[in-house]
């Protein structure tokens, strides 16, 4: 994806987080560098201050892995940050990086053979290397927000929400989220 003069990219994933990130800070009242302490991994290190700032500038393309580490130290969703305010499905809420690289790779799987392409022919239409799209279709990988968007973007559906669409048919992960709990 290519930056502005600023150097920003325009992805409304980077758009929606840097929006959700503020929002946050602003409602708890605090500092950018108190912020930051919030994001600590599961071993105890904290998210690098520069990483944080960099994401509220979106100058940086952050990753799933680094997302889930600012979704638990938010106590918010991965939908709430990738959407940024806009409504998703209330499964969408209960997603972790895990699920949304399976979800991914449900879309994607989904939508090359409803378009009947082969593998190659995705990557290109998707902008990937074959060796990514592989990773992608696994749902392995540390998955980018512009590798992300771009996918969405290349497939003509709306990048900030299509991970929660309720127009892709749900797997079987999707399935167990949206039972109702006993």
């Amino acid at each position: 994806m290519k930056r502005d003069d600023a150097g920003v990219v325009n992805n409304p994933l980077r758009a929606n987080i840097a929006l959700t990130l503020e929002r946050e800070r602003a409602k708890r009242g605090i500092s950018h560098m108190h912020m930051a302490e919030l994001f600590r991994t599961a071993e105890g290190e904290k998210l690098a201050y520069r990483t944080y700032i960099q994401t509220v500038r979106q100058k940086n393309n952050v990753t799933l892995t680094t997302l889930q580490i600012m979704a638990n130290g938010l106590q918010l969703s991965f939908a709430a940050l990738l959407a940024g305010g806009k409504k998703v499905p209330e499964w969408a809420h209960r997603l972790d990086d895990n699920a949304i690289r399976k979800r991914l790779a449900h879309i994607i799987d989904f939508e090359r053979q409803r378009r009947t392409l082969h593998r190659y022919e995705m990557a290109e239409l998707i902008g990937v290397a074959e060796a990514t799209y592989m990773k992608l279709e696994r749902a392995s990988g540390n998955i980018s927000v512009d590798t992300i968007a771009a996918i969405g973007k290349s497939l003509k559906l709306d990048p900030a929400t299509f991970l929660f669409s309720d127009k892709i048919p749900p797997t079987t992960d999707h399935m167990l989220l949206t039972q109702p709990e006993a």
